[in-house]
């Protein structure tokens, strides 16, 4: 299914009933990641799994700016009439979320962040060098808006008061240290440290995230 969101047709996914449920991938790829996760989670939610702009099957060039990316969520949300929804988002789409929840907080119930980073200190240099290669040698605007843009200030994270679950891997390229200080830094969030897990293993075609989305995002008690 598609449907028009600032101009841009969206590609989506959406499966079963209950409380609506995003799965928002991050950059360099697509909705396609979570393929293990639709149909157990669809038991329980109606899962909802866009692409962003440029990326799968969606149109339009992939965003210069996240906060393209956090008003394109914001009017997907209102466009598929979803009340006040779940999002899970995996890197930068984590990024995105704790934004939309920062400025539309009365569109968004809990906050599910996977593998994020809020500023320039929370990744290892091989990730920066990687990044700056793809963005300034070979022009890839995911890279590009990740190095320019991935930072939220602290006092915009203190003013979040979203039910938030960060999660983290072990072996993560995004420092377990940086994301165990934003999660302090949140009035109502609790850390989930993934053991031996790397940044692609407990999430990218994978189930390990089941059982803390049904905990944390329980369809009973909201």
């Amino acid at each position: 299914m598609k449907v028009k969101v600032n101009g841009v047709k969206i590609y989506y996914q959406k499966l079963g009933k209950g409380h609506p449920l995003i799965l928002l991938h991050g950059h360099h790829q697509d909705g396609g990641i979570f393929d293990k996760l639709v149909a157990p989670l669809s038991l329980y939610y109606t899962v909802v799994v866009p692409d962003m702009r440029g990326h799968g099957l969606s149109e339009g060039e992939a965003s210069e700016h996240y906060q393209t990316e956090v008003e394109d969520l914001r009017a997907f949300i209102n466009a598929l009439k979803l009340d006040k929804p779940y999002i899970l988002g995996f890197g930068s789409g984590g990024l995105v979320a704790l934004s939309l929840a920062a400025q539309a907080p009365e569109l968004v119930s809990k906050v599910i962040v996977a593998g994020t980073y809020v500023n320039g200190n929370g990744v290892n240099a091989k990730h920066i060098a990687a990044n700056t290669i793809r963005g300034f040698f070979k022009g890839d605007r995911d890279s590009k808006v990740a190095l320019r843009e991935s930072h939220i200030p602290v006092e915009t994270l203190k003013r979040i008061k979203t039910p938030t679950l960060c999660v983290v891997g072990e072996r993560d390229w995004v420092k377990v240290e940086h994301v165990r200080w934003y999660s302090q830094l949140l009035p109502n969030c609790r850390l989930v440290l993934m053991p031996r897990q790397t940044h692609y293993s407990y999430v990218v075609h994978s189930l390990k995230l089941l059982d803390l989305i049904g905990s944390f995002a329980n369809p009973v008690d909201g």
